[in-house]
C-alpha cells in the first residue's frame, strides 16, 4: 500500500468519524452543538485539502483554493448558525 492511498484513507475516515460524532452530540447534547462538530469536521479537511497530501479524488470538487475557500465558508456558516438551534 502506499501512502497516498493510506492519507486518502485517513481523510474519508475523518469525514465519516466527525459525521458519526455530529449525529451522536445531536442525539446526546442539542442540535447546536452537533452544528459546531460540523463546523470543526469541516475546518479540519480545509485544513487536510489546503495540504494536498493525498487527498482521494472523491473530495475533490474543483481547484485546490475553491476547495478550501467552500470548506471554510461552510465552517463559518455553521459556527455563526448554530445557536439558531435553540429558537425552535
Amino acid at each position: 500500500m502506499d501512502s497516498t492511498r493510506g492519507a486518502g484513507t485517513a481523510v474519508l475516515w475523518l469525514v465519516v468519524l466527525g459525521t458519526l460524532a455530529a449525529g451522536v452530540t445531536a442525539v446526546l447534547v442539542d442540535v447546536p452543538s452537533a452544528a459546531l462538530v460540523l463546523a470543526a469536521v469541516c475546518a479540519a479537511l480545509a485544513v487536510v485539502r489546503g495540504t494536498d497530501r493525498g487527498v482521494p479524488p472523491a473530495f475533490r470538487a474543483r481547484s485546490t483554493g475553491f476547495d478550501v475557500t467552500l470548506l471554510l465558508v461552510a465552517a463559518v456558516a455553521l459556527a455563526v448558525l448554530s445557536p439558531a438551534g435553540n429558537l425552535t
